[in-house]
């Protein structure tokens, strides 16, 4: 009997009931849809992640904290055994997407044909393999990013950032738009130049200044045995990277061609990167892979995308603050609607209140039936907000929308992903009903405590 007088009561004041309701669905339409754009940014973000730098990456131990200072000296010194390893576990084996060594290193590059030289950061992969990560879209993100022209028939090639392009003089070479070659300038004193021209030509002897139309590069780093290196590279193309000062010092070579300058013919790299089929399974698999690395001796550090890049932990946070932010701002404008809205029924019904006292019901009694309007007030407003949600975020969708988050280069897709966070939606209905129920507590507490004849003389 309680709901539906309960029922009754809000139909009867059916103008305040329908702007009360319109405003928690407004207010929670507006949670769902920021609720729906940091999903995505959680899947979206950790799908771009995933593709360059996979789940899983393995280095040998102390790498992460004294690598940069000594890389020669925590170079991974048999990456087929650690390979072997880990694939030796048919648990690991089914679940492994892409396995493959990676090189990062630095040095100096040098544009013979420009005599220009500077320092680079450099990546070595497996082509084929790192192509292969590009594709991983396990949350059907739509956000595969376009392989890279490299191929594993041809270890001479490269890329490299268009910052990289501009600074040694590539512009022109590689037809790149918004770039512009360096202005020419007067050779420095001194046989600096000549000196390196004649390092070059003794080390690479008949190279050529270009290789089907790609301009040649000249890297020269440190070997493992600290003797200087170098090999060529012909660029097949320049692609724009996120963060500045990558993108000003970039190459991607080949992983056989960095081994190469490095190693020699050593197995020798720097990481193993793992990428997994399903990523519901990092942690478990993760586990595995350092108990395997263990029982076979080889001293690893296992670390997830987000252990050894802070990034995507640093980006959903933030915008999981701003979440929190904006839903208890918007909390607030809920409480004190219902505030007024029970208050307002509160005014009007002393008398009733009075009347339903004299008759012999208890306090509770009125106190539950405030709570049983305002309960049925927010779920009510709760369902309006989901159901707008739904509609607004499926319309917006479908725009097609695009992003460049923080340290991509490829633009995201821009969805609200409303209806395919079911955790979100429930969480917001509870949310929404709950706020709408608490706020009714105090306005209805001071309704059941009017004096029963006082309340009697307001008929």
């Amino acid at each position: 009997m309680i709901w539906s007088i309960a029922i009754r009561n809000l139909l009867r004041n059916g103008r305040r009931s329908l702007m009360t309701i319109l405003a928690i669905g407004v207010s929670g339409m507006a949670i769902l849809l920021f609720g729906g754009f940091v999903t995505s940014i959680w899947y979206g973000l950790q799908t771009s992640i995933v593709q360059e730098q996979g789940h899983i990456q393995i280095f040998k131990r102390g790498y992460q904290d004294y690598g940069a200072a000594d890389p020669d000296a925590y170079t991974m010194d048999d990456y087929p055994a650690v390979i072997d390893a880990i694939l030796s576990v048919p648990a690991i084996r089914e679940d492994v997407a892409v396995i493959t060594p990676q090189i990062q290193m630095g040095g100096i590059a040098g544009n013979p044909e420009g005599n220009s030289s500077k320092a680079f950061i450099g990546k070595g992969v497996v082509p084929s393999d790192y192509n292969a990560m590009r594709t991983w879209d396990y949350w059907a993100q739509g956000t595969q990013l376009a392989p890279v022209p490299l191929v594993d028939d041809d270890p001479e090639g490269a890329i490299i950032g268009v910052g990289m392009a501009r600074m040694i003089g590539l512009c022109d070479e590689l037809n790149l738009a918004q770039c512009q070659d360096p202005p020419t300038a007067d050779a420095p004193d001194g046989p600096i130049d000549e000196d390196f021209s004649d390092l070059v030509s003794a080390e690479l002897p008949g190279t050529a200044q270009e290789k089907d139309g790609r301009p040649r590069l000249d890297l020269l780093a440190a070997s493992s045995g600290g003797a200087p290196n170098i090999v060529s590279v012909f660029v097949n193309a320049a692609q724009t990277q996120a963060i500045r000062a990558v993108d000003n010092a970039l190459i991607m070579l080949t992983f056989d061609q960095a081994r190469r300058l490095l190693y020699g013919n050593e197995p020798r790299a720097t990481l193993v990167v793992v990428q997994l089929k399903d990523p519901t399974t990092l942690s478990e698999t993760k586990g595995m892979i350092a108990e395997a690395l263990e029982a076979e001796g080889l001293d690893m550090e296992v670390l997830a995308f987000n252990e050894v890049d802070p990034t995507f932990n640093r980006v959903f946070a933030m915008f999981s603050f701003i979440f929190v932010v904006v839903s208890l701002v918007l909390a607030v404008v809920i409480v004190f609607t219902i505030i007024n809205t029970v208050t307002m029924n509160v005014m009007e019904r002393v008398n009733e209140v009075g009347t339903v006292r004299a008759l012999g019901f208890k306090r509770f009694d009125v106190f539950r039936q405030f709570m049983a309007e305002s309960f049925l007030l927010g779920l009510v407003g709760a369902l309006t907000a989901m159901a707008l949600g739904i509609v607004v975020s499926t319309q917006f969708n479908s725009a097609g929308m695009q992003w460049t988050p923080p340290s991509n280069a490829a633009p995201l897709t821009l969805e609200l992903m409303v209806a395919e966070n079911l955790l979100l939606v429930a969480g917001t209905v509870g949310f929404l009903t709950l706020v709408t129920v608490l706020s009714s507590i105090l306005p209805a507490t001071k309704a059941i405590r009017i004096p029963i004849v006082r309340a009697l003389h307001y008929a």
